[in-house]
Formats: structure tokens, sequence, C-alpha cells
């Protein structure tokens, strides 16, 4: 690295994305000496300048220049290259291309678009979505299968700061269709996939990955999630799996938090899903509550005043992943996912909100269900939402049998 008239000049390597390993070159700006990489795109005509954080993975980047108006006799063909930057303010640079160690062109200056990750917000710090308040939840997602995965990223986008992701699955070849990871990261832990991706996109954000299912097998099971949600706003479980949604009502019930539980899935045979949002603060009826005797209607039914139409009488999971067989009679699964995530996401801003001031839905019920073909009976009374049409229930009692609401009910019914 040579040094001249107040300026900088670092020799570098730019390889071809999404390849990432290069030259290692320091550059020392503002007396504060950081690693510094290049990125080629599309045919030589834009280059990315990128930090690497040397305490941890994240990458930042810093600046980019495009070449797409330059003089059309231009071509930079070589991986070796000489930026030389402005000391002071890193805008401005010129590029000398060698070959062999030699310098075969000079070119004029160029404009480096420098990067500000707090614009990467401007578009969406709006009434229906106050971004200040959103940058102070902290969101914890047990499933990061199709639909976790994107309920992830789309809570990401709203400016949800710090999340918790829990799952023990890796990616596997079928889960690519649907899941928002690429096949360069099968064999990956779906949580550990998923940071990265966000952090791809929104470096800013903090995630803690946890590998390993949610159960509640021994006594420190129980103190690792005591402490694993200690500060967190809202659990959202999307595993699909109903003995992992029990586990979760027991444990929240059993140990008293005070946070609010949305449950959501996807039913088998494309037919919708549901949204499903317990609150103990408010002392709502729980998922033991709804589902203690889930098994005893089928979804094509319509169930009956108060019970909560499921898949089938044998169905014991309501479940995002499936097994290959089952995926090939279900083309349009991925759809659904899609479909239902997008309400999830409004559902869950909706319940991080409560208390503010916002614009968007408002969700009265704590119960919904969605479905994509025309399956419930005609008085069955639904609400439109941005086009899609929602059944509701608010007639819904706590159950006489539920471990954790039972015992109050008998109670009232003896002291009238």
């Amino acid at each position: 690295m040579a040094n001249f008239a107040g300026q900088k000049v670092i020799k570098m390597k730019f390889l071809m994305y999404p390849e990432f390993k290069a030259q290692l070159n320091e550059l020392n700006f503002q007396e504060d000496p950081f690693p510094l990489y290049g990125r080629i795109f599309d045919d030589f005509t834009v280059f990315h300048l990128v930090e690497i954080s040397s305490t941890s993975d994240t990458v930042k980047q810093i600046g980019y220049i495009s070449l797409e108006n330059t003089n059309p006799n231009f071509s930079l063909k070589f991986p070796f290259i000489n930026l030389i930057l402005d000391s002071k303010t890193l805008k401005i640079a010129k590029i000398e291309i060698f070959e062999k160690e030699e310098i075969i062109t000079v070119v004029q200056d160029f404009a480096i678009e420098m990067i500000d990750l707090n614009r990467l917000f401007v578009r969406i710090d709006q009434e229906e979505t106050p971004l200040k308040i959103l940058r102070e939840k902290k969101v914890a997602i047990i499933g990061m299968g199709s639909g976790g995965s994107l309920l992830a990223l789309y809570l990401a986008k709203t400016g949800i700061k710090k999340f918790i992701f829990i799952d023990n699955d890796y990616l596997e070849v079928h889960n690519i269709i649907r899941h928002i990871s690429d096949l360069g990261h099968l064999g990956r832990y779906k949580t550990r996939a998923v940071k990265d991706y966000i952090h791809a996109r929104i470096p800013g954000t903090e995630i803690t990955t946890v590998e390993k299912k949610f159960v509640l097998q021994t006594k420190a099971d129980a103190v690792y999630f005591l402490d694993l949600f200690t500060d967190i706003d809202l659990l959202i479980a999307v595993s699909g799996e109903h003995d992992v949604n029990f586990a979760i009502n027991d444990f929240i019930h059993t140990n008293d938090l005070k946070f609010p539980v949305i449950y959501a899935g996807t039913f088998d045979g494309v037919k919708g899903g549901l949204l499903f949002k317990v609150d103990p603060r408010k002392d709502d009826l729980c998922y033991h509550c709804v589902y203690a005797d889930s098994l005893a209607y089928p979804l094509t039914d319509g169930g009956t005043k108060g019970s909560i139409p499921t898949t089938n009488e044998l169905e014991k999971k309501i479940v995002y992943d499936r097994s290959m067989q089952e995926q090939l009679a279900q083309p349009g699964l991925g759809l659904d996912i899609d479909n239902l995530t997008i309400l999830l996401s409004k559902f869950c801003l909706a319940t991080l909100l409560e208390g503010h001031e916002h614009r968007l839905y408002h969700f009265p019920f704590n119960f919904y269900l969605w479905y994509n073909r025309n399956i419930m009976k005609p008085n069955t009374e639904i609400i439109n939402f941005e086009g899609l049409e929602l059944v509701y229930y608010e007639d819904l009692e706590k159950d006489k049998g539920c471990p954790f609401h039972g015992p109050n009910l008998e109670k009232k019914t003896e002291e009238v």
C-alpha cells in the first residue's frame, strides 16, 4: 500500500460474485484499519467495496462504483487493480488496471456511491409501522421451515432488530423450493442459513440461533428456555407440530410468563391455514383449551359452535414440511404458505404495536382461519382482509378440562 499526496493506493484482487475470498488488504482510514475486499458483477460494469468485520463474520458494504456510463472503450478485464482513494472522504477513486504487475491502463476518476445503512429503512418508517417502536422489539420464532424462514425475513424487513431462531432441522433438497435459502446452504442448520440470508440484506439485525427442538425433557431444558425468553416481546410458533405447541403452551402457563404467543400453520390438501394468538396477560383461552379434543372434528365438516376445524380426524400435526411423497400431491402448498405468512406477519405486527398508534388492521379476534376454497358452511362468519376472506371465531370458550383454566372455571361455577 502506497501513500502520496493525501491519497492511499490499495492493490486489490476482485473476484466474480458469489466467490468471496480475496487478497487481504488493509486500508488505514480515519486511524482505524479494516480489511477491504472487492466483488465484480454484471460483465465487469459494477464493483462493490466491502469490509469484513474482524470480530465477526458480518459484512459491511461501504460503497460501489458503476461503470455503465463510462467510456465505451474502457474494459475492466483483469482481476488485479489499484484503487487510488481519497484519504479523507473515500468518495473518489481512480482505477489502475494491472497485468503481470505492470500498469496497462489508467482510468479517470469515478465517484464511489457510499452506503449509509441507516437509509435501509427510509421508505418503511411510516405511520403504518412505527420504526422507532419496532426497532426495540425482540421476537422469538420456533420453526425455521418454509413459513418460519419467510416470516423471519418479513419481520426483519419491517425494522424489528432482535430475533431468536429456534430449530434443530437441516436444509434438505426438498426444502429448497419453498424455503428462502438456496442450494448453497444444503446441509446447514436452517436457523443459521436464515440468519446469514437476513444479514446479507439487513446487516444490523441481531440474531441468536438455537439449534435444538423445543422440548422440556429435563429441568435444565426449562431453565435454558426461561433464560432465553427473558426479554422477548413475542413468541411465534410455526413448527406446525401439535406436540411442540402443547409444550410451548404448558411452558408459558406453568412459568406464568407474560408475553403473547402466536401459533400458525397450514392445513393438508392445500386448503388454507390458521392464526391463533394467546396472550397470558389478558387471561386468554390457551392452546390446550382449543386443541385438547381437536381430533374430533374434520376440516370439511366445518366443526360445531365452539370447536375448531382441523385437518382431518386422524391428523396429529398441522405441518409445513412433509415427506417427498406427500409433497408430490400438494403442488400449491408453497403458495398457501406465502399467503398465510403475509397474514401472519401483519398479525404479529399488530400484536407488537398494541397500545401504540398505527394504521395496520387491529385484528379484534384471537383465532382466524383462512381457506383458499369454499368449504365452509353458508352461515360461517367471515371478514375480508386485503382481498382474502378470513373466518373468525369469537365464541370460543375455555375448556373445563384445561389444566390451566379448568380449575378456575369450576371454582366460578361453584361460586355461582
